[in-house]
C-alpha cells in the first residue's frame, strides 16, 4: 500500500533546556491526486501538545505539524532512553465536500487508512547549563547498553574484544556455565575411573602405600581442578 503522506523527518527530535518547551515541525507533504486526511497520536498525551492534531492535506500540498514539549525544570530520566512515538494515521478523504475532521474519519474505510510511526528523540541544547551532566548521563547510559567481552577467537589463538548486549551477554554466560558442568562431571568420571583402576592393582601392603600415595596425587589433582573451575565460574558472574 503506497503512502499517501510524505513527511519531512523520520524522528521527532527535541532539544530540551531548563525550563523551556522544546518544539519541533513536522512537515506532511501529499502524494496523492486526492486530499488526504491526517490525525497524529501521541503515546503520551501530557507531555506533548499538536497543532493541528488532526486535518486535510489538499493534493500536492505541505503543511506544518508542530510539536511542543512540556518544559522540565530538571533532566528528563529518560531523556537517552526515550520509547516514546507519534503514530501517524492517513487515508483518502471519503468525500470532497466540507465537513467536521473527525466525522470524516468515521466514514473512512479501515482497509484505506495507512500507518506511519516516529520515534522520540531528545537532545540536550550545547548552551545549556544541563549539558555537562547530560554528558555523564550518556555515557553511563552507553556502558549500561552493552558491555566489552574479551574472548578467544575460534579460528586462532589471538584475542579480540566483543560487545554483546545485557541480553546476549546473559545467554552466552549461561552456555559457557552448561560447558563448565559438563567439563566437570567428565573430569570426576575420569578420576573416579583412576581410583578403581588403583584399587584393583593394589595386592599387598607395598601396594597399598603406593595406592595410598596415588589417592593423595588424585586428590590433589581433583582439588586444584575443581579450584580453578570454580574460580572461571566466579569470572563470568563479575
Amino acid at each position: 500500500m503506497e503512502a499517501l503522506i510524505k513527511p519531512s523527518a523520520k524522528e521527532m527530535v527535541f532539544t530540551i533546556t531548563p525550563d523551556v518547551p522544546a518544539s519541533c515541525t513536522l512537515e506532511l507533504e501529499s502524494t496523492s491526486e486526492l486530499p488526504v486526511l491526517f490525525k497524529l497520536k501521541l503515546s503520551k498525551m501530557e507531555r506533548y501538545s499538536v497543532n493541528p492534531p488532526a486535518g486535510v492535506v489538499p493534493p500536492d500540498q505541505k503543511i506544518a505539524v508542530v510539536i511542543r514539549m512540556t518544559a522540565y525544570s530538571q533532566i528528563p530520566p529518560d531523556v537517552f532512553s526515550c520509547r516514546d512515538k507519534f503514530r501517524l494515521e492517513t487515508a483518502p478523504m471519503p468525500r470532497t465536500e466540507s465537513a467536521d475532521i473527525a466525522e470524516l474519519w468515521q466514514e473512512v474505510p479501515p482497509k484505506t487508512t495507512r500507518f506511519q510511526l516516529f520515534p522520540v528523540k531528545m537532545v540536550i541544547g550545547e548552551d545549556s547549563q544541563w549539558k555537562e551532566i547530560a554528558d555523564k548521563m550518556e555515557s553511563e547510559a552507553n556502558v549500561d547498553k552493552g558491555r566489552t567481552v574479551i574472548t578467544p577467537s575460534e579460528t586462532s589463538a589471538s584475542v579480540k574484544s566483543t560487545t554483546y548486549s545485557g541480553e546476549e551477554l546473559l545467554k552466552r554466560r549461561r552456555r559457557m556455565a552448561n560447558e563448565i558442568e559438563k567439563e566437570i562431571n567428565e573430569r570426576s568420571l575420569q578420576i573416579n575411573e583412576l581410583k578403581r583402576n588403583i584399587e584393583a592393582s593394589t595386592s599387598n601392603q607395598d601396594s597399598s602405600d603406593v595406592a595410598e600415595h596415588s589417592y593423595m596425587g588424585v586428590s590433589g589433582v581433583q582439588i586444584i581442578l575443581m579450584l580453578a573451575i570454580t574460580a572461571f565460574s566466579i569470572k563470568l558472574l563479575v
